[in-house]
């Protein structure tokens, strides 16, 4: 059986671990390699915060080879997608028609993503949709995986969690209406370890800093959210 050939949207966090995982073991499909989108302005990947080095490390562990696509600062998404639709492009003129996620359940975001992939003839592959985010977590955390959470949203957590590892004794202390995987950007992650990776990743976490983002609600009303994030670096050693 000849196997499609599948580029990987990878943010470095746990779902896209998992989402790796999955479709590695997968008879269906042939990783061809990752690409992770990174701001211009900070050569880190956005709300992760997490810098180019540490994201080629996991390519460099996983085996695969990774592209980075540089996004300008837009206040739309026009350059975002105009970066996104030159890479599509390349993608279908290596005869690389698919192109896997882990999104779980926002309906939105997979439609905006599938929108963009149809107009370049691609089609999205989406191996965690749907499926419960209790569940996932515990897949992730029973696979051996690790990661560490390097963003969080400050008002949800009384503790700060930011820099640290996540684990079943984490997850017991989050409220309801935070969810498991952060799949509705309450927390994101970075994975160091686990099957998809031949070699642990060595981070050390160099300080907590603290982001104060401002937008506007639909009733025209500004409101401010903070945002934690784990400036981290790669370690000689062992430091988590």
């Amino acid at each position: 059986m000849t196997k499609i050939p599948l580029a990987i949207s990878w943010s470095g966090g746990k779902d896209s671990s998992l989402m790796l995982h999955h479709l590695m073991n997968d008879d269906k499909y042939v990783i061809v390699e990752l690409h992770t989108a990174v701001s211009s302005e900070t050569g880190r990947v956005s709300m992760h915060g997490v810098s180019q080095e540490l994201i080629r490390a996991q390519a460099d562990s996983i085996g695969l080879p990774i592209r980075f696509i540089s996004i300008e600062p837009d206040s739309t998404n026009a350059n975002y997608e105009k970066a996104l639709n030159a890479y599509y492009s390349d993608l279908k003129s290596q005869g690389i028609n698919h192109i896997g996620f882990g999104d779980i359940f926002l309906e939105d975001l997979k439609r905006y993503r599938d929108e963009l992939l149809h107009k370049n003839g691609l089609t999205g592959v989406y191996p965690l949709w749907k499926r419960q985010t209790k569940d996932l977590a515990s897949s992730f955390l029973s696979n051996d995986f690790k990661t560490l959470i390097c963003c969080a949203k400050q008002s949800l957590f009384p503790n700060s969690i930011c820099g640290k590892e996540y684990s079943h004794a984490m997850l017991d202390t989050f409220g309801s209406e935070i969810d498991p995987c952060g799949e509705n950007g309450e927390f994101h992650s970075y994975a160091f370890d686990g099957p998809i990776f031949r070699n642990p990743i060595f981070v050390q976490v160099n300080e907590v800093l603290v982001h104060t983002y401002e937008h506007k609600l639909q009733s025209g009303q500004e409101v401010k959210t903070a945002f934690e994030f784990a400036d981290l670096g790669l370690a000689k050693s062992k430091a988590v």
